[in-house]
């Protein structure tokens, strides 16, 4: 590859950006205004072209975002290595996720962080005497992210003409937070990102902190680097909703490039079908 070639891809991957979409204010009960149905479209035509978009959110607090990133994930990544591992998967890719000999990476996983139970329940593996504060940050965050989910979810069942399957889609559906955290190694043999990769998941949220990292590659194989801006989160398609439209739409290829500019937290709202298996196509979906 040239050099006035690779200059060229660089200067397109700093131009181009995900389609945003600003879901604040709307009302989740009424799902028909002109507001909600101007916001659909927008979502709708993003996830046909990127299969993600950027969603503009401000349920969110900012104070909510500094907890979970500067106080919840500083705690649980201080602990001992033998405790997070601890964190046992349920289902494929669950669990603690680390301690790699290529990767500077760990990560735990939340499983249905927004029912309180569940958070209590990783809280105590974490810390068997108990930490109420670092409880209720992720299941406060978790319930946010997960009202953002169901918005989109809604959104998407409307515009494909199905939205009498939201609820048996709520049912049949888990979910989970994943506390991740990238850092900057020595060893310039060892990554510090993550490879180019498609979610197994119907839908995953990311909310990135100050550190930009995630990149989107288009179809036209250009990438698209995300930046971590102020209320606006990420909503990536996975594999098994791009599977259960018939593959109308797309989950995208994206990446974790190499933190060049310091250690890199994120959190990932993973939602998926019970058992990690494929809900079953209602008819009249995509194709």
């Amino acid at each position: 590859m040239g050099l006035h070639t690779m200059q060229q891809q660089q200067q397109q991957q700093q131009q181009q950006q995900l389609p945003m979409v600003n879901l604040s204010g709307l009302n989740p009960s009424q799902p028909h205004s002109s507001d909600w149905d101007a916001a659909r479209t927008a979502v709708f035509q993003a996830l046909e072209k990127f299969g993600c978009f950027q969603a503009v959110y401000d349920r969110i607090t900012p104070e909510l975002k500094g907890l979970i990133f500067r106080e919840a994930m500083e705690d649980v990544f201080s602990l001992p290595l033998e405790t997070k591992m601890g964190n046992n998967p349920k289902f494929p890719l669950g669990g603690f996720i680390g301690n790699l000999p290529d990767m500077t990476f760990e990560s735990l996983r939340v499983d249905e962080a927004p029912a309180l139970d569940a958070a209590e329940r990783f809280t105590h593996l974490m810390w068997p005497e108990g930490n109420p504060k670092f409880c209720n940050i992720v299941w406060s965050f978790a319930k946010k992210l997960q009202q953002l989910e169901r918005m989109v979810m809604r959104m998407i069942l409307q515009s494909m003409g199905v939205e009498k399957h939201m609820d048996s889609f709520t049912v049949e559906s888990n979910c989970g937070l994943r506390l991740s955290k990238y850092w900057i190694s020595p060893d310039q043999c060892v990554k510090s990102g993550m490879g180019s990769h498609t979610d197994v998941s119907f839908l995953t949220i990311v909310c990135q902190h100050e550190v930009q990292g995630l990149e989107v590659q288009t179809t036209e194989d250009s990438w698209i680097t995300v930046m971590p801006l102020p209320n606006t989160y990420t909503v990536m398609l996975g594999d098994a909703l791009e599977a259960w439209t018939n593959g109308r739409l797309k989950a995208p290829v994206h990446r974790g490039d190499n933190y060049k500019q310091g250690d890199k937290i994120l959190c990932p709202f993973w939602v998926s079908t019970k058992g990690w298996g494929l809900c079953a196509n209602p008819g009249g979906v995509g194709g």
